[in-house]
């Protein structure tokens, strides 16, 4: 089983994890919001960009933390990442009032 991070436990650590946003593309579209400086990592194709990875710390988020987030992080540390899923997800992030943007244009 993945390990998680808190909103609080992100939001105060000292060197910040890659944060990768795994939401399905209709519920990342539908909200038109993510965190600050993530990537997009779309979860159907996580053997393609999970290589880019190893040797960094990764937070994974969907939604709200759930299947989604915790499947990708649990297939990142099976290819050797060092990664957790964020407790709560998104929805979680956004409700404790931390910063959110608008998503560019997927790449």
């Amino acid at each position: 089983m993945p390990k998680s991070i808190t909103c609080a436990d992100l939001s105060n650590a000292c060197d910040a994890p890659l944060l990768i946003d795994v939401r399905k593309g209709p519920a990342r579209a539908a909200s038109g919001l993510t965190i600050p400086d993530s990537l997009r990592g779309e979860p159907e194709r996580v053997a393609e960009w999970a290589r880019a990875l190893v040797g960094r710390t990764v937070v994974v988020f969907c939604v709200h933390g759930h299947e989604v987030s915790r499947d990708v992080a649990n297939r990142l540390a099976g290819l050797g990442v060092d990664c957790r899923y964020l407790d709560g997800g998104f929805a979680a992030w956004q409700a404790r009032g931390n910063p959110v943007e608008a998503i560019g244009a997927d790449v």
